[in-house]
């Protein structure tokens, strides 16, 4: 009994310093993970085409209204007809896009440069957007718009190595395939971030900026491994915010100058796996608070599922 009594002690001592060798070691590993540096490069192959639905869609009761007042007093006389027509118009588009899915489509254009084409693709079983309530004019404009907002709606490019090759694109084009397809260009390690190439606010000579101030942010949270396979976490902190005086120019009438506050942030959590080069899972959320010229209170989804 008694060197039963002494012999439990030592084999507990024992069980515990391995069981600290075991977690020292996991912790050692696991500290060196974190503090691996990786490298995010799309991994498409030649004759591959890697399709994403595409969603960006309202998550709320959105609005937007735009103030035309000025516009329509050197247009005509019935200011506030034309202005609820033109409402009218921008709500029944609205609506025309609710009826609409986009895919994007990553082809390899050799060379390290990776193709990125978006476009159009109807829902089925979805109702016709009413016109009857436009009058003739707009609804032709109507009719042209929602033909316009049809077939291939972005077209561009990124280095497989994560920059914007594509530079000669409009901004609202470039902003998009920043937002979703660019990617560090250098190595990272967890805890490293760095900047996206978009200029969410554009103003011209008319707006007068009091203040404004933007924060630009994407940040590579956590390297995890699930079923053998790398995965880098990122999150994405985008906000971009002016206040000023929109001043009409003069051939709009006697609108005068406008206070106008813009706002746009876009907040995402996306995955990448390492190995196979592409996004296992990106949601995000944009939205747009705006007064002034224009007044917004918008947020719409962002999201990248892999078909």
């Amino acid at each position: 009994m008694v060197l039963i009594m002494l012999a439990l002690p030592t084999s507990k001592r024992n069980m515990r310093k391995i069981l600290i060798l075991i977690l020292g070691l996991y912790a050692i590993t696991a500290f060196g993970q974190k503090n691996e540096k990786v490298e995010l490069n799309w991994k498409i192959n030649a004759g591959e085409t890697l399709s994403y639905q595409t969603v960006m869609t309202e998550i709320d009761t959105s609005t937007i209204k735009f103030n035309f007042g000025g516009l329509f007093d050197a247009l005509s006389d019935s200011t506030n007809e034309n202005t609820d027509e033109v409402q009218k118009l921008f709500e029944e588009l609205n609506k025309s896009f609710k009826n609409i899915d986009f895919v994007t489509n990553l082809t390899n254009k050799k060379n390290g440069i990776i193709d990125i084409v978006m476009q159009t693709r109807p829902k089925e079983n979805v109702e016709e957007v009413e016109t009857d309530t436009l009058d003739d004019k707009m609804a032709e404009m109507l009719k042209m718009m929602q033909s316009m907002n049809q077939g291939v709606m972005l077209r561009g490019s990124v280095y497989e190595t994560g920059g914007i090759h594509s530079f000669w694109v409009k901004s609202s084009q470039k902003n998009l395939i920043a937002i979703f397809f660019e990617l560090p260009q250098n190595p990272v390690k967890v805890g490293d971030t760095w900047e996206l190439d978009v200029n969410l606010i554009a103003n011209d000579q008319n707006f007068e900026c009091d203040s404004a101030y933007k924060v630009n942010k994407v940040t590579l949270t956590d390297l995890k491994t699930e079923n053998n396979e790398m995965i880098a976490v990122l999150k994405y902190e985008i906000v971009e915010f002016v206040d000023g005086t929109f001043n009409s120019p003069s051939f709009m009438g006697k609108g005068g100058p406008t206070k106008t506050m813009m706002k746009f942030s876009h907040q995402a959590i996306a995955e990448f796996s390492i190995e196979k080069g592409r996004w296992i899972s990106y949601d995000g959320i944009m939205s747009l608070e705006a007064s002034g010229i224009m007044t917004s209170n918008t947020k719409k989804k962002f999201s990248l599922i892999e078909e």
